[in-house]
């Protein structure tokens, strides 16, 4: 029988919330990663990439906001709701900023940056359009900070 982890973040515990009765090793093999890497994200002693985020979510029916952030898909965004297709985009483009500039965020600044880019696009713009091409160009002063580090 398995241990019982001790999550020592926000974010594992709504992991562990979200998985619900379904085993870790399940999920563990349902988002085709090692049973010791979700033990980890369940500890808080690491956190998903982007992508991974996005699997999860899909998964086990969660919003991004929520499972990042903690908050219902109705706060923040003006009470509009979230936007998940946004929150998507920054996450897959996250994890291709990472990985071609061969950076790894630690889980903290990683949450944060998905975070501050999200807020950043709702509140600068109205519409997918003008937000799609602000990420782009967020992205782009993200890569120059990673770049310059």
């Amino acid at each position: 029988m398995a241990r019982k982890l001790k999550p020592r973040t926000p974010f594992a515990e709504r992991l562990i919330a979200a998985r619900g009765q379904m085993a870790r090793k399940e999920l563990a093999a349902r988002l085709d990663a090692p049973l010791t890497t979700v033990a980890g994200w369940e500890r808080g002693v690491s956190f998903p990439p982007p992508e991974m985020l996005v699997r999860i979510s899909g998964m086990l029916g969660v919003s991004l906001d929520w499972l990042i952030a903690g908050r219902a898909p109705q706060e923040g965004a003006g009470g509009a709701g979230l936007d998940d297709a946004l929150l998507t985009r920054i996450c897959e483009g996250i994890a291709e900023l990472s990985q071609d500039e061969g950076v790894r965020l630690v889980p903290g600044d990683q949450a944060r940056l998905i975070a501050r880019l999200y807020a950043d696009l709702v509140n600068a713009f109205d519409g997918g359009e003008e937000r799609r091409i602000g990420l782009v160009a967020l992205l782009r002063q993200v890569r120059r900070e990673i770049g310059g580090a």
